[in-house]
């Protein structure tokens, strides 16, 4: 390929352009006119880019060796347009001399460019030459000469005038008066004379009379002025003129006499071709004359002869020859020709060929003469009778002949048709049905009878009968008729009538096409198109099961999709029953019943793909379906298919579909699809929370026994601790209560425990108490006054009843408070949170008392 690109770069671009200028090579200018010498250039041959530097014509250029450079007179400096390929170079010069005759040159010099990199030069030479008067128009003809009938063109032209001339070329002489003639400005094809000029078109049709006229092309000045002219004298060729035929010694002549029969016309060029016919009959003489002798009766009759030569044939009108001689090929001719009909006119007439005419003719029938004596015999009206062989004798004052016999044929049609029927009438469709015809005399006989049925040809037979299957198509009324040349006779009419069920039942809908459910009233309507009997009851079906509706029309008042269904109708006469095509009745609904249905289940481990499948009754389908997730769109489809690949758990949730026709949009009750963990999930999950206890475990654990060990020695440190904490106790009542309550406050989970973080210090008893060393009381609970004592168990879960002194005076005061909690310090510093209602709070690990 990239070969065949290389090559393609090597073409010279320069070979699909034109000439670099161009103009004509040769002029020739009259002395003292203007010269206008039309140039044009193109520097595509050079290249794209190529750009003049100079532009100028010299008179009488030389080339010089040294300066390697054209020098002569300089005429013109032109100036090409910046950036242009092409120009116009025209030079005009006015005022022609005698010594402005020679050759011109045009020179260009161009810039360097990516072809020339040192410039690129150019010369073009056009010669002219003076005369003392202005040259004469140049002709362009159609070959000499030209010929009568074929349209002719004849072109004039003349070198370009200078700008400011205005001159006309015109043509004259009698051919421009011509019918149809045409003038017109013209431009010479190239291979007629180089571009551009002056030219003016003549076309005409030549005719006979238009040989050796003259025809002129006159140049003319705007002052309408002959500057110069050319002239030419026509030749033109034509058919042979005003044939006609000379006879010698003229008619008429006698019979073994001689005659000379001259064609004359006027042709050019001279016809060389004569053709001589006799009543249209072309005799085999092919000369301008021809002798007849001796001359015989039949060489009597209207003569024409055709003149051809190189253009066409032209013939004379006839001239008659009339020779002299008795009666002969006498016959009788019968006007109408036999055979004839009975009671037509019939002319006899007695035919000869004499001259001079026959005068006298007598007239015979089967050889018994008959009272006729005139060349014609009139037979009105025409009879059976007047049928027989007839002969004529013709007699002139040269003699008598008698004809051959001649017969005369008459016919006549059938004297009568009778037509009856061989079966009883009606009959069933399907039965076999005969007819006889009994015809008359006739001549000629009959070769078949005709039936017709309802005055329309049915079928021909050769015997009297017809027979065919009863068919409601073959119903009607039939005749037969007898026919022969002569006429024909027809039966009167019998009428052959077929039972037969309904035809043509079909369902016809008001209004048509798709109707929209619950839209308006809905006409089905049973169309029968023919039955016999005529009477019939009709019958509903619907989806094949009939309905109660004995009438021609099923009225549908709003339907319902259920309407949507096939229907029939069902015609039924005596003869028989017939249902129409099944019509289906298109409903058009909005979506019903759309359900979403995921496979394979609603429960689906994840990584699994889920299928979701969109059903719905619409008519027409669904053209849309949109899907939704916890009432996010999901997407829409054109069918009702979903497909969500590699679900994980996060893709549970509530699904449901909406589905869109024409009509309507429905959406499908809300699915929910969860999407549970695999086996291989559940055990990595649970080994890493397993690992993860275990780690916090191990840090607690380590954790506390610090703690305990740094607990003891603070409390070594302290004489006399205010709090010993001892065991973890929780409150044994469920709910928190509002103060003034008997119920102590319940944790956050509303269990059994208590939540010390959310105990608040009793209100006005100011800040919690802190206790000595780095003991504090958080939260002092103390009983309602007047509540009673419990005698039975303790207050609190984990507090044995009857505890020792030291517990009661640690645990509570005399008014019965209970120090619920107490936190021991390991070191002063500022507290994590709020509690009470001063705010401060602490996160506890754990609580002792």
């Amino acid at each position: 390929m990239w070969l065949f690109v290389f090559l393609l770069s090597l073409i010279p671009a320069s070979l699909g352009c034109p000439e670099m200028v161009t103009s004509p090579t040769e002029l020739v200018v009259g002395l003292g006119s203007c010269l206008y010498i039309s140039c044009h250039y193109d520097l595509c041959k050079v290249g794209s880019d190529a750009e003049l530097r100079k532009l100028r014509w010299i008179h009488h250029p030389q080339y010089d060796t040294k300066q390697q450079e054209f020098t002569g007179k300089k005429v013109s400096e032109l100036s090409g347009t910046p950036g242009n390929t092409k120009g116009d170079c025209s030079l005009i010069l006015p005022h022609i001399r005698a010594d402005d005759a020679g050759v011109y040159g045009l020179r260009l010099v161009g810039e360097p460019n990516r072809r020339y990199s040192k410039g690129w030069l150019w010369m073009h030479y056009v010669t002219i030459n003076v005369t003392d008067t202005p040259p004469a128009p140049h002709l362009w003809l159609d070959p000499d000469p030209i010929t009568q009938g074929r349209r002719t063109t004849f072109g004039c032209w003349v070198p370009p005038a200078c700008p400011k001339d205005s001159p006309t070329l015109t043509w004259e002489g009698p051919i421009t008066k011509t019918p149809g003639v045409h003038m017109d400005s013209w431009t010479p094809p190239a291979t007629v004379t180089t571009h551009p000029v002056i030219g003016t078109l003549l076309a005409f049709d030549p005719f006979w009379y238009h040989d050796e006229t003259t025809v002129k092309c006159i140049l003319r000045g705007s002052d309408g002025k002959t500057i110069t002219q050319a002239s030419w004298q026509l030749q033109v060729n034509y058919a042979p003129r005003n044939v006609q035929v000379d006879m010698t010694p003229s008619s008429p002549v006698h019979e073994g006499q001689g005659v000379t029969l001259s064609c004359r016309d006027s042709a050019k060029p001279p016809s060389h071709t004569y053709t001589w016919s006799l009543d249209g009959r072309t005799l085999p003489h092919h000369t301008a004359h021809v002798l007849l002798e001796p001359i015989q009766a039949a060489d009597g009759g209207s003569y024409s002869c055709q003149a051809t030569n190189v253009v066409g044939t032209t013939q004379s009108p006839p001239t008659v020859l009339q020779v002299y001689y008795a009666p002969r090929d006498v016959r009788v001719e019968v006007t109408p020709s036999s055979p004839v009909h009975e009671g037509q006119e019939v002319t006899l007439s007695c035919r000869d060929s004499s001259n001079p005419p026959s005068h006298a003719y007598t007239w015979s029938l089967e050889g018994q003469t008959l009272p006729h004596h005139a060349a014609q015999v009139l037979l009105y009206p025409t009879k059976a009778t007047d049928g027989g062989s007839y002969s004529c004798q013709a007699t002139n004052k040269l003699g008598t002949s008698r004809s051959i016999p001649t017969t005369l044929e008459v016919y006549y049609p059938p004297r009568t048709a009778i037509l009856e029927t061989l079966t009883s009438l009606p009959v069933l469709v399907g039965s076999r049905v005969t007819l006889r015809c009994t015809l008359g005399p006739a001549h000629p006989t009959p070769f078949s009878i005709q039936w017709l049925r309802n005055d329309h040809w049915e079928f021909d037979t050769p015997g009297p009968a017809l027979s065919f299957n009863a068919d409601p198509a073959r119903a009607g009324v039939y005749r037969c008729m007898g026919q022969n040349p002569a006429g024909t006779t027809r039966s009167l009419p019998l009428s052959v009538i077929v039972w037969y069920p309904p035809k043509a039942v079909k369902v016809l809908q008001t209004p048509r096409g798709p109707v929209v459910a619950w839209g308006g009233l809905v006409r089905l309507q049973c169309q029968i198109g023919a039955a016999e009997p005529a009477k019939f009851t009709i019958s509903w079906f619907k989806n094949g099961q009939e309905l109660p509706v004995p009438s021609s029309e099923l009225l549908l008042p709003g339907p319902e999709p259920v309407d949507a269904a096939t229907y029939a109708c069902q015609a039924r006469n005596e003869a028989g029953v017939t249902r129409s095509p099944p019509f289906i009745l298109d409903v058009r609904f909005g979506p019903q019943g759309v359900e979403l249905v995921p496979d394979p289940s609603q429960r689906v481990q994840e990584m699994s793909d889920v299928i979701l499948r969109c059903h719905a009754d619409a008519s027409p389908p669904p053209n849309v379906f949109e899907w939704f997730w916890d009432g996010r769109l999901l997407g829409q489809t054109p069918k009702g298919l979903w497909v969500l690949r590699a679900v994980g758990t996060q893709a549970s949730g509530r699904y449901r579909c909406r589905v869109t026709n024409d009509i309507a949009t429905t959406d499908s009750p809300d699915v929910i699809i969860t999407v549970y963990y695999s086996t291989t999930t559940i055990l990595r999950r649970t080994f890493l929370g397993v690992g993860v206890g275990l780690s916090i475990l191990l840090v607690l654990g380590t954790l506390g026994c610090f703690l305990r060990r740094w607990w003891r020695r603070q409390m070594a440190a302290h004489e006399e601790p205010m709090v010993e904490p001892s065991r973890t106790f929780f409150l044994r009542n469920k709910k928190p209560l509002m103060p003034g309550s008997t119920r102590p406050p319940l944790g956050p989970d509303d269990s059994d425990t208590i939540s010390y973080a959310s105990l608040l210090s009793p209100p006005g008893s100011g800040s919690v108490p802190r206790l000595r060393g780095d003991t504090v009381v958080y939260t002092v609970l103390k009983r309602n006054e007047g509540a009673a004592k419990a005698t039975e168990g303790p207050d609190y879960e984990n507090v044995p009843p009857g505890s020792s002194n030291r517990d009661r005076d640690r645990d509570r005061d005399r008014d019965g408070t209970l120090v619920y909690a107490a936190l021991a310090l390991s070191s002063p510093g500022p507290p994590r949170g709020q509690a009470g209602d001063v705010g401060d709070t602490v996160e506890y690990a754990a609580l002792r008392h």
